[in-house]
């Protein structure tokens, strides 16, 4: 009879095992399917795009406000080696000041750098580097824009280490750096959109980063068609401050 039952328990702690395993194995799979998918996606030809920007400011502080809404257009060229050339220029501006003197705006600030521009033309690598070390959070069947998507949140592999929640030794409660990403698939599995959130918390230093972007395909190749960042801060409890920055991209060639 002991016997009998010994085995019943090995044999129910087999099934939970080989159960645990097949549920490990799909549910890392979505993203090992997503990245051999995000290998066809690549854009390694001659590009030209066209970028137009908006840039906005908004900052408080003690007695002082102030507001900058810039924008501005940028012609990229990209090739196999990288970004070639990015030609840019400021054609609108409006300030706002209040209480201090009135701070010179510099129009020449670059509208996007070469990281930027490659994060537009070639999503897809970026996208790869962030699923590296990646893991799986939820993965859900959703409405995306009308249209069917499989949506999936992953927790990259910056926060996989040993201490994943950014916490010290011994420390307990949520830690100052939360980072999450959300990805939306079309039926066969290319990107529709990602949104990225990011939170560094401290005792006088609060900041918070959001990036979406939304995707178009080009001949097989995937590339940005909107991106929009946002980044806010408060220090010391009294100075504040919002950039947001939009971009929308028009291939060209």
């Amino acid at each position: 009879m002991k016997k009998q039952a010994l085995k019943g328990v090995v044999v129910a702690a087999l099934l939970v095992s080989s159960h645990l395993l097949v549920s490990s194995h799909l549910w890392a799979e979505p993203l090992t399917d997503l990245q051999a998918r995000l290998a066809s996606l690549r854009n390694d030809r001659t590009t030209r795009i066209k970028v137009e920007v908006e840039v906005r400011h908004k900052g408080t502080a003690p007695l002082h406000l102030n507001g900058i809404k810039k924008r501005g257009k940028a012609i990229v060229a990209y090739g196999p080696t990288g970004v070639k050339m990015i030609e840019q220029r400021w054609f609108g501006s409006s300030n706002r000041f209040s209480a201090w003197r009135k701070i010179k705006v510099e129009t020449e600030i670059p509208l996007l750098d070469d990281v930027e521009a490659v994060d537009l033309i070639d999503p897809a690598r970026s996208l790869e580097l962030l699923l590296s070390d990646a893991t799986l959070s939820s993965d859900e069947t959703v409405q995306w824009q009308g249209r069917p998507a499989r949506y999936l949140v992953i927790r990259p592999g910056l926060l996989a280490a040993d201490r994943q929640d950014g916490r010290a030794a011994g420390e307990s409660g949520p830690g100052p750096l939360t980072l999450e990403v959300g990805i939306w698939l079309d039926e066969t599995g290319v990107p529709l959109a990602m949104e990225r959130s990011m939170e560094l918390r401290f005792a006088l230093l609060n900041v918070t980063e959001h990036q979406a972007f939304t995707y178009q395909q080009v001949d097989g190749r995937l590339l940005v068609d909107e991106a929009r960042e946002t980044f806010s801060g408060t220090a010391l409890a009294v100075l504040r401050g919002r950039d947001a920055k939009k971009m929308k991209v028009t291939v060209l060639r």
